[in-house]
């Protein structure tokens, strides 16, 4: 049974758990593909990633790692159940023996402290960290929260090819990967070296419409590879009952 289970996880699509999104972009997100879930401030990146992993744990019994740069993990964890993601304290017990939290955040805090993380070369310890965790435990998905606090604490000579490099291993690592990337408000590109958008394998775009008085949350999948998906955006609404979300398409 565990060998049909393996090739079963290995050959599925892993959904987005966007309610009427999923099944327009057949399914999900291709295995081993490395995707950015990008926006501005404030438009629930995190939150979007996290449930990702929620829902990858429960649906697909897959193994799943959270690196946080920012957050402490009981922060994230607070605010997942704050929003509903967890169904109780039985549910977060339950799913979280299947997805770990990596808080590089404290590390990286008290290595500043200490005056040791100069000279860091981040991209490498995060690699690392994920192999590390793969080969003791197993590793199907993951989310690095996110790319500009990387970029904040490494000091790039070369951005370009320093972060073909670090694409390049984290494909090596054969797990599909969520990295959350701040966009830039100066520039129409969905990382902030520009280089992102095309390293990547798929581009998940969040943004705020604020045209009609509001602040309306849309999603739009901007590049998927190996998928037939809409290019438009949707209204995005979180369903707190059926702890999901959900696009309007009417």
């Amino acid at each position: 049974m565990p060998a049909v289970r393996a090739v079963i996880i290995q050959n599925a699509r892993i959904p987005l758990n966007v309610a009427h999104l999923d099944p327009v972009m057949e399914g999900g997100i291709p295995p081993g593909f490395i995707s950015l879930i990008c926006g501005h401030a404030g438009t629930m990146k995190s939150s979007l990633a996290f449930n990702i992993l929620v829902n990858a744990a429960r649906a697909q019994g897959r193994r799943c790692l959270h690196i946080t740069l920012e957050q402490h993990r009981d922060h994230l964890l607070r605010h997942a159940g704050k929003l509903g993601i967890f169904e109780g304290e039985s549910d977060v017990d339950r799913t979280m023996e299947l997805v770990s939290v990596v808080d590089l955040a404290t590390m990286r805090r008290e290595m500043a402290e200490a005056g040791k993380s100069e000279g860091m070369d981040w991209p490498a310890a995060i690699v690392r960290a994920i192999k590390t965790y793969k080969e003791a435990f197993g590793c199907d998905v993951i989310v690095l929260d996110s790319l500009a606090a990387l970029y904040a604490l490494s000091k790039f000579t070369n951005a370009r090819a320093e972060l073909f490099h670090f694409f390049e291993k984290l494909r090596e690592l054969e797990v599909t990967a969520f990295l959350i990337s701040e966009m830039p408000t100066d520039r129409n590109v969905f990382g902030l070296h520009g280089v992102e958008d095309f390293l990547s394998d798929g581009i998940i775009h969040l943004k705020v419409d604020y045209s009609m008085g509001g602040a309306d949350l849309y999603i739009g999948i901007v590049k998927m590879r190996e998928t037939k998906h809409p290019r438009s955006y949707f209204p995005l609404i979180w369903v707190r009952e059926q702890h999901r979300f959900e696009i309007v398409t009417g």
